[in-house]
Parts: structure tokens; C-alpha cells; sequence
């Protein structure tokens, strides 16, 4: 998997303890993502493109292998990156 291809995962799957989770949803209107790992609680939302950014960041500081993302269908931008099942 290349650093422009996020690991896909559905709503209610289980979370692999080996990667940073960004959660891409909708609020008032706008696309945003939650950004979190297994030792490391959301903070605020943020735009996607700098959520994916700072989920870069947490995956190198706390050594983990990649960046999975839940997302529903219709609420992905294929400029973010390829999404792999």
C-alpha cells in the first residue's frame, strides 16, 4: 500500500490496533474527519485534507504501519487519496 493509498474501512468494523483511524463524516453541511488511534482520543474535527495531514504525522511520531479511514459511500474525494478495501 503506497502513502497515497488509505485502508477502507465500513462503519461498525473492527479498528486494526496497527493504524491511525480517521473518521470521515458529515456536520453542518460540510465533509470534516476525527483523527485517533488506539492510545490516542479524537480531538477536534477537522477539514479532511488536514486531518489525512495530521494523521501522517501520528502514524510516524507512534510507529504505526497505516492510515485507515471510515467512510460512508458518497462522502469521499477521490484528490484525498485511493481508498483500498
Amino acid at each position: 500500500m503506497s502513502t497515497s493509498e488509505l485502508k477502507r474501512l465500513h462503519p461498525h468494523q473492527r479498528h486494526p490496533h496497527d493504524a491511525v483511524i480517521v473518521t470521515v463524516r458529515r456536520a453542518l453541511g460540510r465533509t470534516v474527519a476525527d483523527v485517533a488511534a488506539v492510545e490516542v482520543i479524537a480531538d477536534f474535527p477537522l477539514p479532511v485534507p488536514a486531518a489525512l495531514r495530521a494523521a501522517e504525522t501520528m502514524r510516524q511520531e507512534n510507529g504505526l504501519n497505516r492510515i485507515a479511514v471510515i467512510v460512508d459511500d458518497g462522502d469521499w474525494k477521490p484528490e484525498w487519496g485511493l481508498l483500498v478495501d
